[in-house]
């Protein structure tokens, strides 16, 4: 019901914002979670959903400083997307500067919005700022094969976190015609 509403009456918040991409992903850097946000993430929400991502291994330039490009992909970014997972919440990776950087631009300028994807379960958190996070934002959870049809749950969830676009967006999804019982599962 939110996604048809959205589409329908929903304000384009891409307009004028003077935004790049629409989500910046922080992953962990590990095969798996690579060919998860490559793969499956990138390609339902460029490919099916039209966003435009930023994922920093394959947009930054070489010979660049890490933190500074983080810090401005963040910038030009309207959401944040954390996939957590056990590798995610180790000290000093780059997915934590990822996340602490949202978080700050979030709580500071109102500026982006981050959302949190479960890709596993986390047993301990040990990093102060995403037990935080993990009590004031929602979770959506990947179930594995359960979550990687399009029109399912988990993504209708995700598209409801991300940001409004009045674009061709639905019609390259095969969504023309998306009905009242077609979304009502949400």
């Amino acid at each position: 019901m939110v996604l048809f509403y959205r589409a329908h009456f929903g304000t384009d918040e891409t307009i004028l914002d003077g935004k790049e991409y629409d989500i910046y992903v922080s992953y962990a850097r590990n095969a798996e979670e690579e060919e998860f946000v490559l793969l499956t993430l990138r390609g339902v929400l460029e490919n099916e959903f039209g966003y435009k991502l930023c994922i920093f291994d394959r947009d930054s330039l070489p010979g660049g400083i890490v933190t500074d490009e983080t810090l401005s992909f963040i910038q030009k970014s309207r959401r944040l997307l954390v996939v957590l997972s056990p590798n995610y919440v180790l000290q000093g990776t780059q997915a934590l500067l990822e996340l602490k950087a949202g978080l700050e631009n979030m709580a500071s300028r109102g500026n982006i919005n981050v959302i949190l994807v479960q890709y596993k379960a986390v047993k301990e958190m040990k990093v102060k700022e995403l037990k935080r996070a993990k009590t004031v934002l929602t979770v959506i959870k990947w179930k594995g094969e359960k979550s990687k049809y399009p029109q399912g749950r988990f993504w209708k969830q995700l598209q409801v976190a991300m940001p409004v676009k009045k674009s061709s967006r639905w019609s390259r999804s095969g969504e023309q015609g998306l009905s009242y019982s077609s979304l009502k599962n949400v």
